[in-house]
C-alpha cells in the first residue's frame, strides 16, 4: 500500500460521534481494517498519541485479538491515525485520556472516525504510558462458557517480534486451565493458521481460513 493518506473525517468535524462502539459490529466485508488510537493527555494539557492497535480477530461482532502494532500498517498511515485522534481528543477538550477508532480501507488508504470514548482520570494515571509496554503486545479474549453474559479472560502476550508473541500465545491457550471455553478451540485454529501468521487480520483472515 502505498504513502497516500486520505481522510474523510477532519479534526473540526470529530464532535459528532459516528458508528458502533467496539464489540457490536465487526468490520465489512472486503479490505476493511479496525484500528484503535489510544490518546493521553498531561495536567499540563499536552497530548500523546501511543501506537495504532488492530482488532485482528473477530468472530460474532466480537473482538477476541488485539495487537500492538497493527501489521503491515505503513508508517504513513499510522501517523495520520496518530495526527487525527489527537486532534479529536484536542477538540473535545479531553483532560484524561481516551481511544480514538478507525475504520480503514485497505486497499486505498482511506480512513474514517467510527468511534471516540474519553474516559475519567485517576491519581495514578500517567501520561507516558502512551506505548505499549513491549516491542509487540497481542491482547487476547476469551469466553469462560457458553453463556457469554459471564465475565471473560483476558491474556495479555508480550515478546520481541510477532512470531514470538504468536507462538507463546498459543502455548497459553494451550495450558489453560479448567474450562476450555467456546473460543479457545477457535482462537488457536486462528493463531496457528499461516494467513494470520503472514499479517492478515479481519475479513481477509475469515475468507482465508473459512
Amino acid at each position: 500500500m502505498g504513502a497516500k493518506v486520505s481522510t474523510v473525517m477532519s479534526s473540526g468535524g470529530a464532535t459528532s460521534r459516528r458508528g458502533p462502539p467496539t464489540d457490536f459490529a465487526g468490520p465489512a466485508a472486503g479490505r476493511e481494517r479496525r484500528l484503535d488510537i489510544h490518546v493521553f493527555a498531561a495536567a499540563t494539557g499536552d497530548l500523546a498519541a501511543g501506537r495504532a492497535w488492530e482488532r485482528s480477530v473477530w468472530r460474532d461482532a466480537r473482538v477476541l485479538i488485539a495487537e500492538c502494532p497493527a501489521p503491515h500498517l505503513a508508517a504513513s498511515i499510522e501517523s495520520a491515525l496518530r495526527t487525527v485522534a489527537a486532534s479529536v481528543a484536542r477538540d473535545r477538550g479531553w483532560q484524561a485520556a481516551g481511544t480514538v477508532s478507525f475504520s480503514l480501507d485497505d486497499r486505498s488508504g482511506v480512513f474514517r472516525v467510527i468511534d471516540a470514548q474519553a474516559r475519567a482520570r485517576t491519581p495514578d494515571m500517567p501520561v507516558a504510558e502512551h506505548d505499549p509496554i513491549a516491542p509487540h503486545v497481542l491482547e487476547v479474549r476469551i469466553d469462560g462458557c457458553g453463556d457469554r453474559r459471564l465475565p471473560c479472560t483476558h491474556l495479555m502476550v508480550c515478546g520481541a517480534t510477532r512470531g514470538e508473541v504468536l507462538r507463546r500465545a498459543y502455548r497459553a491457550l494451550s495450558e489453560l486451565p479448567g474450562p476450555a471455553g467456546v473460543d479457545r478451540a477457535f482462537l488457536m485454529e486462528r493463531i496457528a493458521s499461516r494467513a494470520f501468521c503472514s499479517g492478515m487480520t479481519g475479513t481477509r483472515l475469515d475468507q482465508a481460513v473459512g
